[in-house]
Formats: C-alpha cells, structure tokens, sequence
C-alpha cells in the first residue's frame, strides 16, 4: 500500500480505522476526496469487545453495500438473567427499518472487511501513530510517531474513548465524561443463546453486567463491563470481576467446569455523549471518541458506523459540517443517550434499587412481554420498531425515563 511522504497534503485525514473510522473513510473517499486513513495497528488486529453486530448495525451494512465474507452466526433472541438467577428472554423481531437479528462475528475479521472496504474506494492506509494535531491554517497539521506530518483540510477523530484527537483539540472535559471499562476472554465452549447477566460480586450487584456470546469458531466470548463515570482508576473492579464471572456461568450450567479461559482483552468505553463536544470547526468526532456508546448495554458499533458516515455527509455536503454533524446526533443518537445515561448513574448510584428493579425483571411472574419492551429499550431499538411486540410498553418505558430523569444533570448537556 501507498504511504504518504513527508508533508503530504489531504483533503481529510481520518484518525482510527475501527468501524466509525473505516466508514467515514469510504464514504469520503468514494466521494472523490483524498483520505488518510491512520491507525496505529496493521490489519487485521483483535480488539476488546462481544463480538456482537446488533440488527441496527446489520441493516447499516446493507445501506452501505458493505459485504461480510468472513464467517459470521446469526443470532436472534437474548436471555437475561437477573441478580437472583431469574432469567427473562428478550426475543428478537424485526423493525420498520432493521432485521429481527444481529451477527456474531470476529473483531479481527469485521474491522478488517471496513478496512478493506474504505481502501477499495481509494482511502490510503497510513500506519502509524497519531502523536499531535493542532490547527494549521484553514486546517489541521497531523504528526505522527514515525516522524511524518500530514496536513488536512479536515480531520476526523475516530480514535477510541481516550481520544488524542478531542484531548488536543480541546473537545474533551475529562471530569463530565462517562467512562466505563470492559474486558473479556475466550473459552471453547459452545453457548447456543447470547445471555446477559446481572449479577451479585462480593456481595453486591455488579456495577454493570456480563455476557456469554458464542462465537462462530467454536468459542464463546465472555467478559464483563462496569460503569466508572469519570473515574478510569476504577477499571480494575472488571479484570477483578472476570475470574469470579467465570465461576458463577460454570455454577449456572452455560459452561463446562473444565472450561479454562484465553486471550483475555481489555478496553475503554465512552458513553452517552458527555464530556464531548464532538464537533469544532472541520474537526469532527465519531463513535467511541464522540461517546457514542450506549450507557446501558455498552455496544457501540452501530453508533460508531452511523457517526462515522454523518461525519462524512457533513463534510461533503452543503453547509457548515459542524451544525450539519451535530444537528444529525441531536436528532438521531442524543434523545436516547442522554435520557440512558441518567439511568445509569442512578442505578450506580442506588445499587440496592437496581438489583430490586433488575430481580422483579427477570422473575417468573414478569410477563412475556415486559421482556420485549424492555428489549427494544434497552437496545436502543425503539425508533423504527413499528408494531413489533411489546413496543407499545417499550414507549411508556421510555416516556417514564424521561419524567424520571428530567431534571438530571445529563439531561442538560447539548442544551437537550
């Protein structure tokens, strides 16, 4: 592949190449302009995460003719299990606007087919390291660890929660952000249903959740994430927690007692859109970076593709990309992220409360359809889910979280 010399002028220079990078980068370039795509890993690489591509996502994929080849499982319903054992299915449907499925599939293989996705529309892979930006003229000066520097015209941040991009550009308040941490690893098992889990560690209810996902090679995919809200000294409580979760799915029968763990990966979420201002002048944030994650159930791919084509939308098109790229989150992410993350914080804040309301979830004496309701909430599957079962209850859930948390602090941010 083409490496830029030295100095090398572009039109946009996109900062990390996961799956908002990847699609910012394609869209620009099949628009005709010239694209950096920098990233400091070569590809393909592994990355911390479920290895789960919800039915948003799917349906994104297919809008942008983007074909997986790489193997991939179709999965549908989820089960959650409460703090007490109780278990609630979330059953899958489809929508208006996306399937009644998700994927499970690699991290290695999906990041590397939006790689080679965005480079077969001419974006030039740039590996290296991002060290600085700063403003430069009408546009940004990029140096890299390699001792290169670039220079765009714009510049798209899509280098994950810690972003250097935001740090630098002074679009990051660290002390108002919502940061959580997740881990996971890997054991030879097979699981046939995704489940999420609720559970008590130490004697309390996990400040977050764990999942067990199977995953297409035979292996199944399990970790857990916390909350920590702006405190990232905190991320210890999942790498802690990882062995303990480990026990209680072997207790709980969704594994075997032999089953021993590998290739244990850690990384950072932002969530809910907070303590970014995702957009300033030419220089626009996406996915992970912008915060795009979501507070309650922590994917974040769907989010990051979508954010990532807006941003490129916003930069081709007519306008100015800044209130074009936000006016585009206002209206299609920040409702729900705002609304979720305020949830968040109180059942962080109020953990006996939150194990209360997550035990009466899962009981046997909940209805089916709670379950569908609180399925398409929790996923952030409300919009477009038309008359699927449970949506009617899923729009009063939804306008009871927005009485509940009306005048909570995240509800103010963005001027929502």
């Amino acid at each position: 592949m083409h490496e830029p010399t030295q100095h090398e002028i572009f039109d946009v220079a996109v900062v990390g190449a996961g799956p908002g990078g990847s699609t910012a980068a394609a869209a620009l370039a099949a628009s005709g302009a010239k694209v950096a795509l920098i990233d400091k890993a070569t590809f393909p690489r592994d990355k911390a995460c479920g290895d789960m591509i919800g039915p948003r996502g799917v349906a994104l994929l297919a809008e942008l003719g983007v074909e997986v080849k790489a193997p991939k499982r179709v999965v549908g319903d989820m089960l959650l299990v409460g703090p007490t054992g109780g278990r609630m299915a979330l059953p899958a449907e489809s929508g208006d606007n996306y399937p009644g499925h998700g994927w499970l599939i690699s991290r290695r293989d999906f990041d590397n087919t939006l790689v080679e996705h965005a480079l077969s529309f001419g974006a030039e892979s740039v590996t290296a390291r991002m060290s600085h930006v700063e403003a430069h003229g009408r546009g940004y000066l990029l140096r890299l660890d390699n001792g290169r520097s670039l220079e765009a015209a714009a510049v798209v941040g899509a280098d994950g929660a810690t972003t250097q991009v935001g740090r630098n550009l002074g679009m990051v308040d660290e002390d108002a952000s919502l940061y959580g941490f997740a881990v996971r690893a890997y054991v030879e098992e097979s699981v046939p249903t995704p489940v999420i889990s609720l559970f008590r560690d130490q004697g309390a209810l996990f400040p977050g959740y764990g999942w067990i996902f199977a995953d297409v090679e035979g292996r199944a995919n399990f970790g857990v994430g916390v909350g920590v809200f702006s405190d990232r000294k905190r991320s210890s409580m999942a790498t802690q927690a990882l062995p303990r979760y480990l026990e209680l799915l072997k207790r709980q029968g969704w594994i075997s007692a032999k089953a021993e763990p590998a290739g244990r990966l850690g990384g950072w979420l932002k969530m809910g859109g907070l303590g970014v201002k995702p957009a300033r002048g030419r220089a626009l944030l996406v996915g992970d970076a912008a915060g795009m994650v979501n507070p309650l159930q922590g994917e974040g791919i769907h989010a990051a593709m979508d954010s990532g084509l807006a941003a490129a939308r916003a930069l081709i098109g007519a306008g100015d990309p800044a209130q074009v790229y936000l006016e585009h989150l206002r209206r299609t992410h920040l409702p729900f992220a705002h609304a979720a993350s305020a949830l968040q914080r109180i059942a962080l804040g109020h953990p006996r409360l939150a194990e209360t309301a997550m035990t009466l979830l899962t009981s046997r004496m909940t209805p089916a359809i709670v379950g569908s309701a609180w399925g398409l909430y929790w996923n952030d599957l409300l919009r477009g889910a038309g008359r699927i079962r449970g949506a009617g209850l899923a729009r009063a859930m939804a306008a009871a979280v927005e009485t509940i948390t009306r005048g909570a602090p995240e509800r103010q941010a963005w001027g929502q």
